[in-house]
């Protein structure tokens, strides 16, 4: 494994794990590990994992809260070659139950904060066992541990600690991220050995990572994109990554302080407090390399407060789950008030130097500087595809091209502006809402005769969720925004959830009867 051999996400982990060691790779909730323990344990449960009669290539669950222990299954199935599902777990029974299904994993490893859930899913006599990390059940608050699920400690310890030899190849699946789509089902996105091992690389030349850093993680597990954009790169480095969830600002700040943090992560809601208690507290910045922002937008005012305090620490970029690294990146130079920029505050950087990017038209055609259009990107971090959804697959993935769905301008000195969305998709607090999916599961609510989900500006999530309502004539109940919003938080994730609903006669049409949400959105914004 770590010897001459392909360049795979095991063999880079296990590499890892014997330079460095001792040194302690993670921390959450006043646990950690070193990298010794990483690989020891990881290879154990490999190891288990094999036992169960699965084969390098078949895949493996994981629905995780932020405990060391569960990252411990991402490095096991990467030594045991075992592609990882990653499951949001904030998801509820409904989605976790399409995502097993639709994955085809034969394994699940979920934390004890989840045992309702995974206790809810309809029958899974497909899979070859469920594993439950944790066994305090009063600790979590979330009930008993599944029927027949089995103790992960027990489960490990069965294990053999010496390193799995699989055969992987650079091409095949290392991990499965879902991420839905405006047809209201989850598509999971395939990111290779390949295109993780080239992300892991990449990043620490994008966010500026210096080499055994410390990482403030303000993300989770829940979001597949932080294992591979920032937790993995720092196992790469030698860092230490710190869980602080659940976190305060000032307790954030507290452990940037204390910690002498190099790297950290701003969630777009909490950027103005963020600013406010650095600005009090300035010592914080004396440690601190790089202040990550990405994933939702920033007001333009607030990138203004940020960047006044923080400089060329400040780092945005922009990517998503299919290209699996980020695609554009701001520089140290830009913050030092001669950038070449149209605007660089409200720009997402130049592409870095493994991405192509270009805006097209709706033929596809490249358009000149400055015109707006679909940005379309080329990368050796892209995704292979959409899980066993090759028309999907093939609607965005075209001559090595991603077609992203985002509209946006590149400028004359080669900055890139995201502007909108050619699909509905919200972004609230860096979180994706899909329309589709919340509109099918409202059509499920008796009284509901048909609904439209739309995004609307919002100062501090970036977006908000409104849900337009048409109550069905002849219902037996009438319903009102409770009934609404209760049936949405019993099938769907809380963040999904609208913070409004509103109630109307009819949803607007064009001639071709297609919903106009635009209308909506005008109707209904920031105000209104």
């Amino acid at each position: 494994m770590t010897g001459p051999g392909p360049d795979t996400l095991g063999r880079l982990l296990a590499k890892a794990c014997r330079r460095y060691g001792d040194r302690v790779a993670i921390t959450a909730k006043g646990q950690q590990r070193s990298y010794r323990q990483l690989l020891e344990n990881g290879s154990r449960i490999a190891n288990a994992i094999a036992g169960l009669g699965l084969d390098p290539g078949q895949k493996v669950a994981a629905m995780l809260e932020d405990r060391v222990d569960a990252m411990e299954i991402y490095v096991a199935c990467a030594l045991g070659g075992f592609p990882i599902v990653h499951v949001n777990d904030r998801l509820t029974a409904r989605e976790v139950d399409y995502v097993l299904s639709d994955s085809g994993a034969s394994v699940l490893f979920h934390t004890d904060g989840r045992n309702e859930v995974v206790s809810a899913l309809s029958g899974r006599s497909d899979l070859a066992a469920v594993v439950t990390i944790g066994g305090d059940p009063a600790s979590s608050g979330a009930g008993e541990r599944p029927d027949g699920a089995l103790d992960h400690d027990a489960f490990r310890a069965g294990g053999s600690s010496a390193l799995p030899t699989p055969t992987v190849a650079p091409e095949d699946l290392a991990i499965l991220g879902y991420t839905s789509g405006t047809t209201g089902f989850p598509k999971g996105a395939m990111a290779s050995n390949r295109a993780v091992v080239n992300c892991v690389r990449l990043i620490p030349f994008a966010y500026r990572l210096p080499m055994y850093g410390r990482c403030a993680f303000t993300g989770t597990l829940s979001f597949v994109s932080g294992i591979w954009g920032v937790i993995l790169p720092h196992l790469y480095l030698g860092g230490t990554v710190n869980f602080l969830a659940p976190y305060t600002i000032d307790s954030w700040v507290d452990h940037i302080i204390s910690d002498r943090s190099t790297f950290t992560y701003a969630p777009s809601p909490l950027v103005p407090g963020f600013v406010a208690e650095v600005s009090r507290r300035r010592e914080a910045l004396d440690s601190l390399e790089a202040v990550l922002h990405s994933a939702s937008p920033l007001p333009r005012s607030h990138c203004v407060q940020l960047t006044d305090l923080i400089g060329e620490r400040f780092v945005e970029v922009w990517g998503m789950t299919e290209t699996v690294a980020p695609l554009t990146v701001t520089a140290r130079e830009d913050w030092r008030g001669t950038c070449a920029a149209d605007d660089i505050y409200s720009s997402v950087g130049r592409p870095l130097a493994n991405a192509g990017i270009r805006v097209a038209d709706r033929d596809g055609n490249t358009l000149p500087i400055g015109e707006t259009g679909e940005l379309v990107v080329e990368a050796d971090t892209m995704f292979s595809g959409y899980y066993a959804n090759p028309a999907k697959t093939a609607e965005v993935l075209r001559n090595g091209e991603y077609f992203t769905g985002d509209v946006g301008r590149i400028d004359a000195a080669g900055y890139v502006y995201v502007t909108d969305r050619l699909k509905d998709m919200i972004i609230s607090g860096g979180m994706n809402v899909y329309p589709a999916e919340l509109e099918a599961v409202l059509a499920t609510l008796d009284g509901v005769a048909e609904s439209a989900v739309f995004g609307v500006p919002d100062e501090r999530w970036g977006e908000t969720v409104v849900a337009a309502v048409v109550r069905r004539a002849g219902a037996v109940r009438v319903i009102d925004e409770d009934a609404v919003l209760g049936h949405l938080r019993a099938n769907l994730a809380s963040y999904k959830k609208p913070s409004r609903v509103v109630f109307v006669d009819a949803l607007p049409r064009n001639v071709a009867m297609k919903v106009q949400k635009d209308t909506l959105r005008k109707q209904f914004g920031a105000g209104s």
